[in-house]
């Protein structure tokens, strides 16, 4: 009878052990990055509540020093190369963690328009607990030159446009800075009126924290009624508006959100209002911020032609803004079934 050879054993025995590591540490570094991008307002609260607690220790007192500094540093200093690896990084995983995925029902129009160095706004929902759905222009405006690459996409091209959100995520230090080298900047009027006059894309999510503060589960809702002031600027400048809707975006975190019956609605309304940050509690994968694993589809509708017009009235922008609405409404019936939405009810407010 043949002795079995213990060196041979332990050679395939390694195999699957050494293949079991790899994968271990593919999935650290996953998450490590993930968390990076989502969750460093959470080490920047952790921390100031524990130097605050802790106070005044020399630990704690350099702690908080240190938020400040960062803070003061501005996000528009040059990027540094570290960072840029950290933000390449940070998308190629984002990209393929969800999995995401972007396609355009006429996207010929739109490179034609950035050729022509043609304004335009992509107007992107829903908000969800957070605006992940950006990540999904990666080859657009942020560091993934191999999808760029694929897409046939040119540096102009790439270099024309921008995500906006929320002004307030960029006060936060260490978070400024990253999603700025993400390809982010902080909406405001001027900014947009800048980009646009300069024959760039802003890309904006219309709803913003409002829409957080509107959410029902089991329906995807959006509040865009009342958004006149993107139409505005769209019609000032003469920029096309862009419909975009991304499917899975509301299905990223479980979430418990303050209001009645611990406080008044309008109550709750108001602190979201007032420090563009919604009173909500979420979480993800493992209870933390980085989400759940969902897939994002997003799926960019038919530019609106737009007639600029330095001094609109109040009724074309309202009309503007229905004819938008209109064509968000389309945009989610017509691709809510391959998407798996096709039970799920589009409310706008």
């Amino acid at each position: 009878m043949a002795r079995a050879n213990p060196s041979a054993m332990t050679r395939v025995d390694a195999a699957p052990m050494a293949s079991a590591s790899a994968r271990a540490s593919s999935a650290t570094r996953r998450h490590a990055l993930m968390f990076a991008w989502l969750g460093l307002i959470h080490v920047d609260v952790a921390v100031t509540a524990l130097a605050v607690w802790t106070l005044p220790s020399a630990m704690a007192v350099t702690a908080l020093a240190t938020l400040v500094a960062a803070a003061a540093i501005p996000r528009t200093v040059a990027t540094p190369r570290w960072g840029a690896r950290l933000a390449r990084a940070v998308t190629r995983t984002a990209t393929a963690y969800f999995p995401t995925r972007l396609e355009f029902e006429d996207e010929e129009a739109y490179l034609r328009a950035v050729r022509n160095e043609e304004a335009c706004v992509i107007g992107l929902e829903p908000h969800g607990v957070l605006p992940l759905s950006v990540i999904s222009f990666a080859e657009y405006f942020m560091h993934d030159e191999e999808g760029a690459r694929r897409r046939g996409l040119t540096p102009a091209a790439r270099r024309g446009a921008r995500a906006l959100a929320s002004a307030a995520i960029f006060k936060v230090p260490l978070v400024k800075h990253l999603w700025t080298w993400l390809g982010l900047d902080p909406i405001s009027k001027a900014c947009m009126l800048r980009m646009l006059r300069a024959g760039k894309t802003a890309v904006i999510i219309p709803g913003g924290v409002a829409e957080c503060m509107a959410m029902e589960r089991g329906v995807e809702t959006l509040y865009l009624r009342k958004r006149y002031g993107f139409v505005k600027i769209a019609i000032v400048t003469g920029a096309k508006l862009i419909p975009a809707y991304t499917f899975g975006q509301s299905r990223t975190y479980g979430y418990w959100r303050l209001g009645p019956p611990i406080v008044p609605k309008f109550v709750a309304d108001w602190i979201g209002k007032t420090f563009s940050f919604a009173p909500i509690i979420f979480w993800g994968k493992f209870c933390t911020p980085i989400p759940y694993a969902t897939a994002l589809n997003t799926v960019v509708g038919k530019p609106i032609e737009v007639e600029k017009n330095p001094d609109p009235s109040k009724e074309e922008v309202q009309a503007k803004l229905d004819e938008f609405i209109d064509a968000m409404r389309s945009l989610y019936d017509s691709h809510k079934a391959r998407f798996g939405y096709e039970d799920v009810r589009l409310v706008i407010c």
